[in-house]
C-alpha cells in the first residue's frame, strides 16, 4: 500500500523581469521553474533555520555499549523510578 503524504501549495508573484530571470535560470539548470523555486526555498529555509545538515550531529552512527536495558537504566535516573511492566 502506498503511503499518503500530504503536499501543500505556496504561491507567489513576480514582476516579469524577475520571472524572466527566474526562467533562464531553471533552464540553465535543467529544472522546472516549480522544481527551482522549491530548491530555492528549501535551500533558503535551511539557511535561515541555522540548522546545518552536514553537521556531524545528524551523521551518528549508533553505539552498542552490550548493555541491553540501558535505556531503561537511564528512564530510572532521569525519572527516578522504574518502568511499569505491561
Amino acid at each position: 500500500m502506498e503511503s499518503y503524504m500530504e503536499r501543500k501549495v505556496a504561491q507567489t508573484e513576480f514582476d516579469p523581469k524577475e520571472y524572466d530571470t527566474l526562467a533562464k535560470a531553471a533552464r540553465k539548470s535543467g529544472l522546472s521553474i516549480k522544481e527551482a523555486l522549491r530548491q530555492a526555498a528549501l535551500q533558503w529555509a535551511t539557511e535561515t533555520s541555522g540548522i546545518d545538515p552536514a553537521d556531524p550531529i545528524f551523521h551518528l552512527k549508533p553505539v552498542s555499549y552490550g548493555d541491553k536495558k540501558a535505556s531503561e537504566r537511564v528512564d530510572e535516573i532521569v525519572y527516578g523510578r522504574r518502568k511499569r511492566s505491561s
